[in-house]
């Protein structure tokens, strides 16, 4: 499965592998050793071909904001999936037609925070779902109106579950 790493001025593309039972990531046909040990209060130890680094990972609106020994950076992890997904919501909303806001992990609906009919923006929080304990916020993509909301709060959910459907129609007179 290919996983993409996208920072703000690159996107890294990861194959996961496995080398006579050890796990590792193909990175530009060049195979990594890997092994990930959680040390608690986001706080990891990633080897890497036997180099130790140390991490402090947070996650927020999607993004993963990771220390990686003194250095910053701000990621956007995604599987094929999720990215051919993103990329057809996207491609869909920029044709001017309805967007579908499906879930990106299965879970439980924690909140809806938009109601049908209220104008949203880009970048507005629609939907908060839990998931592992944690509480994911699902963002709006562009400007629109909630047309449908298609989930109560307490539901759980299957990933790319249509949650609600928003419509680039304003309603300017």
């Amino acid at each position: 499965m290919k996983i993409f790493a996208e920072t703000r001025d690159q996107i890294l593309t990861f194959q996961l592998s496995n080398r006579n039972g050890t796990p590792g990531l193909a990175l530009g046909g060049r195979h990594l050793d890997y092994e990930f040990i959680s040390l608690g209060n986001n706080r990891f130890s990633l080897v890497i071909d036997h180099v130790s680094h140390h991490l402090h990972i947070v996650e927020e609106s999607g993004r993963y904001h990771v220390h990686l020994d003194g250095a910053y950076f701000s990621i956007r992890v995604e599987d094929e999936r999720m990215r051919a997904l993103r990329e057809l919501v996207a491609h869909s909303a920029a044709a001017g037609g309805d967007q579908t806001v499906v879930a990106p992990i299965p879970g439980l609906i924690s909140r809806i925070l938009v109601t049908t009919g209220q104008k949203i923006t880009a970048g507005e929080p629609l939907i908060i779902l839990e998931a592992m304990k944690m509480e994911n916020e699902l963002h709006a993509e562009n400007d629109g109106i909630i047309k449908k909301i298609l989930v109560d709060t307490g539901r759980p959910v299957e990933k790319n579950l249509p949650l609600l459907v928003i419509s680039r129609e304003t309603t300017e007179s």
